[in-house]
Parts: structure tokens; C-alpha cells; sequence
């Protein structure tokens, strides 16, 4: 078996995956989270335990495609789940999106939003009495090697056994073509302040972080720049790849939002948190929102052959951007493989995505219910073999016995 793709419903809106890679005995977490609790998710954290029980972990991978809270707000069970009690993990890897060094523009409101992402996040979390403990504080009491890293396009992270994930997205350098979103996403950077600011007239010390969030702003661009300067040294000594954070360093806390501000427990989620402070909820939401053209992309390849697409929450916009781009890389071919994830939980897509034709396709819930874009289904060219979605089914679990065999069991929903 190559690998062991398992997707769940998360009950609302929510991004939840895991794939297993056997012969690296390497575990992988491409998101997990929900907008807040609902049923599904207390069956999640019942499946990680099973999960992480019942094979052997050496290495824990979490992904985060991009800081929105549907996609990590459940990460902080994963410790507990796979962490706790098994001595058998050696190493704990945490991969993040990188931020497009050029144009300044583009950087310093990305810079900014994250800045402001860690305001709100810090505000609730000091309203809230339980909390789960902290992902890192966890892994350092374990002895763990943990290394958070920043990826973008052309980085290359090897999995083991003849895999490896490939980069496509963010770039470096945010393309002058789609300025048309960083317009928006000036737009909304406005509101967002505007909201922050009318939040905080009762809360004398969220009022003081708001006015120094572009302060904290230009800290994080400092400390990019070291990291920059770090990618290009390696470069100039032929390593190439992708560089590292200290996890107890000041940078880490505004790209790992779901470990230093873990959500509350979840018998307190709905009458604390969610129901607390619903202005700095939605706050997180938009901001969140505002970054989804910097989701990842990523291609899982076994012997070079593509076997599995995740294209993160990015919009049509970037998504036929892109697909303009890998087009020029592969030839304009249509590829074969064996999973899609869909864009935005099914919401978007984009030329990109034309350029495979899945076995199998997921589609997750969104808040807009399930309304789905039917070229998952609808293309000639690409239409897939199967496409499950979380209208019908609970979970799914996609046994990859090679590029042309593949099971898939399903936990159909009861009606």
C-alpha cells in the first residue's frame, strides 16, 4: 500500500484530512478543523485516537493549507490523540504557507492580517477559563524533534518510499496578473480594522494591540527576512529546500495560531467560546477569508507520477492562474490521478484543476450547504470515477494500492 487517504465530515463547515504512508511509517494531517463544534467533531477526535492506536507513527506531519480556523481548529486534539502515551514518534513536522516576498505591498497587508489574526485569537483565548494545553509545550514534555517550516512554490518535501510532496503554491513573488486580488484584499484589510476597532470599545487592551498592529507588522517582516536571507545562503551552498522556525520563537506564535492559542475544551466550546465574543469570531473569519489566495497547493508524487492534489481554499482567480502556469510546466497534459481534494470544500475551481483526471474526488461541507461547483462532475475531459462528498457520507477512507488500484470504504450517513 502507497498510502491510506481518510477525509470526515465535520458536521459544519470544515476541512478534516489524513493520509498514511506505510513504508515511511510517516503520518500526515492536512488540516483539521471545523468553524465550531458539532457532532461530527467529538466522532473525530474518537477516529484519532483509533487511528494513531492502531499504526505505527515514526513521523507526524501537521499541514496547515492556510490559517483559517475550519481548517485548524481541531489540530490541537493531535497530541493528545497521537502524541500522549506512544513513544514511538521521533519527529513532529508543522508546515505552513509561506508569504510572497514582492511586491512590499502584498507582503505588508498579509503581514498585517496575521498580525491582527494573532490579536483576536489571543483576545478570546484570554477569555476562556478551560483550554487544551499547548501543542508545543506537549511536544517538548515528549522530547520530540519538532521543526515548523515555511513553504512555496518549488519547495520539495520528501515523504519516504519513492514519495514526495510538491509545492505549487504561494510563490515567492505575487504575480502582477492578479492584482485584481490584492485590490480585494486591501478592501477587506480595511473592514477588518474597522471591526477590530468597534470590538474593542470595551476592551481598553485590545484597543492598545490594534494600534500597534502594524508595529507587530513590520517585526514579522524583520524576522522574514532573516528567513529569506537563511533560503538564499542555502541556496548559495547548494542545499536546496525549505527553511525552518524555532517553535518558541516570536514568529512562530503568528504563523502556528491553532498551538499557541489552542481552542477550549470542547464541553466549553459553544457556551465560552463560540457564543463569547461572536465580533472577534467574525474578525478571524474575514481575515481568514482575505487569505485564502495564499493557501498551498500541493502534489503528492510516488516515482514521479502524481497520485494525489490538494489545492487548498485559493479562489478561480488563482486557480486558472495557475493552471496557465503548470500548463507551460507540463505540456498542457491531462494527468491521471488517484485523489482531488476540492477547492474552498468544493466551492471554487479553476483551469488548474482541469489539468487532472481523479479517480476520486472529496468534497467537504462549506457553509453555504453543499453547494458544489458541478465541473466536479460535469467535465468531459476530467470528469472522475467516483466523487464523495460530505452530503452523503460521514468518512472515507482511499486505500492507494498503486497509481491504478485503489479501494475506497465509505461511512455512508443515516438517513
Amino acid at each position: 500500500m502507497l498510502a491510506r487517504v481518510i477525509n470526515w465530515d465535520t458536521g459544519v463547515k470544515g476541512e478534516a484530512t489524513a493520509i498514511y504512508f506505510p513504508v515511511a511509517q510517516r503520518l500526515q494531517f492536512v488540516d483539521l478543523g471545523c468553524r465550531f463544534y458539532a457532532q461530527a467533531c467529538y466522532d473525530i477526535h474518537h477516529d484519532l485516537h483509533e487511528l494513531c492506536d492502531s499504526i505505527p507513527i515514526d513521523t507526524l506531519d501537521v499541514i496547515l493549507t492556510h490559517l483559517h480556523m475550519d481548517h485548524y481548529s481541531l489540530t490541537p486534539l493531535i497530541p493528545h490523540c497521537c502524541l500522549l502515551n506512544i513513544p514511538k514518534v521521533n519527529a513532529v513536522n508543522i508546515y505552513v504557507p509561506g508569504i510572497p516576498r514582492t511586491p512590499p505591498e502584498a507582503r505588508n497587508i498579509v503581514l498585517r492580517l496575521l498580525a491582527l489574526h494573532e490579536i483576536a485569537l489571543k483576545t478570546i483565548a484570554r477569555s476562556v477559563s478551560e483550554a487544551l494545553r499547548p501543542i508545543i509545550d506537549l511536544i517538548k514534555r515528549a522530547g520530540i524533534r519538532s521543526k515548523p517550516a515555511v513553504l512555496y512554490r518549488g519547495n520539495k518535501v520528501n515523504i519516504g518510499g519513492g514519495m514526495h510532496i510538491r509545492v505549487v503554491w504561494p510563490p515567492k513573488e505575487f504575480p502582477q496578473e492578479l492584482g485584481s486580488r490584492l485590490e480585494e484584499l486591501k478592501r477587506r484589510y480595511g473592514e477588518i480594522v474597522e471591526l477590530l476597532r468597534k470590538a474593542c470599545e470595551h476592551d481598553k487592551d485590545l484597543c492598545k494591540d490594534i494600534e500597534r498592529h502594524e508595529e507587530d507588522a513590520r517585526m514579522l517582516g524583520k524576522e522574514f527576512e532573516k528567513l529569506d536571507q537563511e533560503r538564499e545562503r542555502k541556496k548559495e551552498e547548494g542545499e536546496e529546500g525549505y527553511v525552518t522556525v524555532p517553535p518558541d520563537s516570536a514568529l512562530a506564535k503568528y504563523i502556528l495560531p491553532a498551538i499557541i492559542y489552542p481552542l477550549p475544551d470542547i464541553h466549553y466550546y459553544h457556551n465560552i467560546y463560540y457564543y463569547h465574543r461572536p465580533e472577534l469570531i467574525e474578525a478571524l473569519v474575514k481575515i481568514s477569508d482575505a487569505l485564502n489566495d495564499f493557501s498551498l497547493i500541493l502534489e503528492y508524487y510516488y516515482n514521479n507520477e502524481p497520485i494525489i492534489v490538494i489545492p487548498g481554499d485559493n479562489s478561480d482567480d488563482v486557480l486558472n492562474y495557475v493552471g496557465n502556469l503548470e500548463e507551460k510546466h507540463i505540456g498542457g497534459n491531462v494527468r491521471d490521478v488517484v485523489f482531488l481534494r476540492g477547492a474552498h470544500h468544493g466551492t471554487y475551481y479553476g483551469k488548474y484543476l482541469n489539468l487532472f483526471r481523479a479517480d476520486i474526488v472529496w468534497l467537504s461541507r462549506h457553509d453555504k450547504g453543499y453547494q458544489y461547483r458541478r465541473e466536479y462532475w460535469d467535465n468531459l475531459n476530467t470528469r472522475p470515477s467516483l466523487v464523495l462528498t460530505a452530503q452523503n457520507v460521514t468518512k472515507t477512507g482511499v486505500i492507494i494500492k498503486s497509481p491504478n488500484e485503489w479501494y475506497v470504504h465509505a461511512r455512508k450517513k443515516p438517513f
